[in-house]
């Protein structure tokens, strides 16, 4: 695999972040490039037949809850930096201490 040879009991992991940065794949994968060719094509949601049909529905709800939390919690304070999830997986937060005003 990738010039690499993997014997009988090696030990692999697939490190889900680093799927969108090979730079054999996607040319300067670590730059913000807005007009970036082909910007759909990327492995977060799948791609091909194995598309994550879900892709638009979880978008929308993200969409949906912060514009409906926004607007009853227009001005939430962050206490603390938040401490983040150390995973293969996601890349997320372990906790995030806010404060929430009076609701409106």
């Amino acid at each position: 695999m990738g010039g690499k040879t993997i014997k009988a009991g090696d030990k692999v992991v697939m490190w889900y972040v680093s799927g969108n940065r090979d730079g054999s794949v996607i040319e300067n994968p670590d730059n913000y490039i807005i007009d970036r060719p082909r910007p759909r094509q990327h492995m977060s949601f799948g791609f091909g037949i194995h598309r994550c049909v879900g892709n638009r529905l979880a978008e929308l709800q993200l969409t949906i809850i912060w514009e409906e939390i926004m607007k009853r919690f227009p001005d939430i304070q962050l206490l603390e930096e938040p401490k983040r999830s150390y995973s293969v997986f996601v890349k997320g937060y372990e906790d995030m201490t806010v404060v929430l005003p009076t609701k409106l």
